[in-house]
């Protein structure tokens, strides 16, 4: 069964670049411009645009918690001291 995946509208912008390398209208300097990285980096992009396809350039991050987050035990702590401690603080500097 097939797979519904949604693009960003900058991984949009990246598929539109790699048909264009695809279709030999920009060399691989160029489209390094356009995206804003480097000769290396497209290469790499444009590899793996190779072997997946569009599916290829979708982040393989997306839905998945940040590496450096704090647990809720943490988080629960710093917000009962602040509670405990600066009653008077906003809520803005709190959270």
């Amino acid at each position: 069964m097939d797979k519904l995946h949604t693009m960003s509208e900058k991984e949009l912008y990246r598929l539109q670049i790699m048909t264009q390398l695809a279709e030999r209208q920009i060399t691989q300097k160029q489209a390094g411009e356009l995206l804003g990285v480097s000769i290396r980096q497209v290469k790499r992009v444009w590899r793996r645009f190779k072997i997946e396809g569009a599916e290829g350039l979708i982040n393989k991050s997306r839905g998945r918690p940040s590496h450096n987050r704090l647990s809720e035990e943490v988080k629960q702590q710093a917000l009962d001291l602040i509670l405990e401690r600066y009653r008077d603080f906003g809520p803005t500097l709190g959270r």
